[in-house]
């Protein structure tokens, strides 16, 4: 390790903060009693009074969760800034600018940029915002007539921070809710979503690199881990379409893994700040995502003291060990800022609720694929090596303790599944180890040193032969999954379309146009339908058998079907439409698809007896 890191007396556990977490703690655990013994003295949740008591309480502990938030990264930029001037070995050398980099890597890796390029094309086509919690969000975006860039939009906050449900995920979707303040196309945030993954890949290439004393990771290697990654349902799932958080939390966490590789190599105060900024942020993107920061450095924490006792008489071995450690136990120190970040923002509005928990119809099941029995293989070998002195623990091995539990996490809180987009920071943790099994085996064999080509064309290989055993023996594949995303957003856009058509053609006509849909149907007159020019929206509630008007002429009045009315089914299965037609004759003017899960559009004609 450098002895940079023996520049900076910061580096100190900051007790202060940890004591007055634990204080905070206390008095939040406190609160929480209070308010499950005094429940029938406060109002209920389910009255007016109890709503606006929630959300004030809501408001006002985020509130200051975010200044406190803000304040601490105002602090670690500063402090990564500062050391990184001055570790700067020459301040006049300039690093390659972004577009200079970007051409040199397509340069030396053709082919996977064409990969990249083709995937990113993939993503892009057929793309809607009309589709599963995008409908939700959206609405918000575009009712303020574009004039309101730079504002806070309520839906990501009300996704995020206005839960009551003990689900705790406050910095989920937050880089969306950034970007739309430039720009609110769809298509253009698939374009910063294939951005955030290209930038997983490369940081991949540079964790693995920095895991060696060279660089090792070569063309062959980038192709490998970008066919790897790629090609998997859950990456699938998650990058083709935006309303997945995985995805912000894979890049976060490749960032606070190659900032710490570099910290572990180089001891570089700068390091020592990123590694801390890219974990504080992490840990709040997904309620079990803590696992992924903090276990890798109580791993290190734990075998270095193992290491250091078992050299006893080495003294530059306990100070460098000793050093190191410092940064395990300001990471190590976040369980308390979570914890107590959980009780205030999670733990007190959802107990005072009473909502139930958001996991309560979990499966809690486990499904494996291939690559999780790759993984497990090689995981298990490093660790027989470890205990036989061949290698050292390092920071792979303690990626992949986080990487098996929160594999297990996943199945004790929900499932895992290993095709799911849930598990996808799992699968990303399997290639890495995929990528470390190719440079020792492949990279480093002197005999293929100067044979690039025979290199790259055997990961194509190893890649191909990975992926095909996945479809052969996998239930839903990388294909079945992005085929179904796209099956399902074509159908819904493309019924949206033809129901603003027919609606349009209708009024044209001198006819009213009164459109009827279930309930359950995720669109509504807040929720894009408002676009169409209708005279009235009307949803049939199942559960009291009763049509009401939601918006337009009559609103809120009951409502009872006549000759001329639109029955539509937009985004869910059409037996949803079957007690609307009940006694009810109708022709057809639109259906996307013969099954059920098709967009239908049907016109009253005649009314039963």
């Amino acid at each position: 390790m450098s002895d940079q890191s023996q520049e900076s007396p910061q580096h100190r556990t900051p007790n202060v903060v940890i004591w007055l977490t634990i204080t905070l703690g206390a008095i939040g655990l406190g609160l929480w009693w209070w308010v499950n013994q005094n429940l029938s003295s406060l109002p209920s949740p389910e009255s007016k009074p109890g709503r606006a008591l929630l959300r004030q309480y809501q408001v006002t502990v985020h509130d200051i969760w975010l200044i406190l938030l803000v304040i601490s990264l105002g602090y670690l930029i500063n402090r990564i800034y500062t050391y990184t001037r001055r570790e700067s070995l020459n301040p006049q050398e300039k690093p390659r600018g972004p577009i200079e980099s970007m051409l040199g890597f397509i340069r030396n890796n053709p082919i996977t940029s064409i990969i990249f390029i083709a995937y990113t094309v993939a993503m892009i086509t057929g793309t809607t915002y009309i589709y599963k919690d995008m409908v939700g969000w959206y609405p918000d975006l575009v009712q303020g007539h574009f004039l309101d860039n730079f504002s806070i939009r309520g839906s990501f906050i009300d996704e995020t921070m206005r839960r009551s449900d003990y689900r705790f995920f406050p910095l989920a979707h937050q880089d969306l809710h950034i970007l739309s303040w430039f720009t609110i196309h769809i298509k253009t945030w698939m374009l910063f979503s294939a951005a955030e993954l290209i930038g997983i890949v490369v940081l991949i290439t540079k964790f693995l690199n920095g895991l060696q004393l060279r660089e090792t990771a070569q063309q062959s290697t980038i192709l490998l881990i970008t066919c790897l990654l790629l090609i998997h349902p859950s990456t699938g799932t998650t990058f083709f379409h935006v309303i997945y958080c995985e995805r912000l939390l894979c890049l976060v966490f490749m960032l606070y893994a190659t900032s710490y590789v570099d910290y572990r190599r180089t001891g570089k105060t700068s390091k020592f700040y990123l590694t801390f900024l890219w974990a504080l942020l992490g840990i709040y993107i997904k309620d079990i995502a803590i696992l992924l920061f903090i276990i890798p450095a109580a791993s290190l924490w734990l075998t270095d003291n193992i290491s250091r006792h078992n050299d006893q008489n080495n003294i530059i071995s306990q100070n460098l060990s000793s050093q190191r450690n410092k940064l395990e136990k300001w990471i190590c120190s976040l369980t308390l800022i979570f914890s107590v970040s959980y009780i205030f923002l999670a733990l007190i509005p959802s107990s005072y609720a009473a909502e139930g928990a958001y996991n309560e119809d979990a499966a809690y099941k486990i499904i494996l694929d291939f690559r999780f029995y790759i993984f497990a293989i090689i995981a298990s070998t490093r660790i027989a090596l470890i205990l036989r002195h061949k290698i050292t623990f390092n920071l792979l091995d303690a990626i992949n303790v986080a990487g098996f539990a929160y594999a297990a996490a996943l199945g004790i809180t929900y499932e895992f599944d290993a095709s799911s987009y849930l598990s996808l920071p799992f699968q990303l943790i399997a290639t890495i180890n995929i990528g470390w099994v190719w440079i020792q085996t492949i990279e480093l064999n002197r005999g293929l040193k100067a044979k690039p080509g025979i290199k790259v064309a055997g990961a194509a290989l190893a890649s191909s032969m990975i992926v095909g055993i996945d479809h052969a023996t996998a239930k839903n594949t990388f294909l079945n999954n992005i085929s179904e995303q796209k099956f399902e957003q074509a159908y819904i856009q493309s019924t949206y379309e033809e129901l603003y058509k027919i609606s349009r053609k209708i009024r044209e006509s001198g006819d009213d146009v009164n459109i009827i849909i279930n309930q359950k149907s995720r669109l509504s007159a807040k929720r894009h339908l408002n676009r169409i020019p209708y005279k009235s929206l009307i949803e049939y509630e199942p559960d009291r058998d009763q049509f009401i008007v939601k918006d337009g002429a009559g609103k809120m009045m009951l409502y009872t079907p006549k000759v001329g009315d639109i029955v539509a089914n937009l985004d869910k299965s059409t037996e949803l439409l079957n007690p609307i037609l009940e006694n009810i004759k109708t022709e057809l003017i639109y259906r996307h698809n013969p099954s059920q899960r098709s967009g239908l559009i049907l016109r009253i004609t005649g009314i039963e007896s």
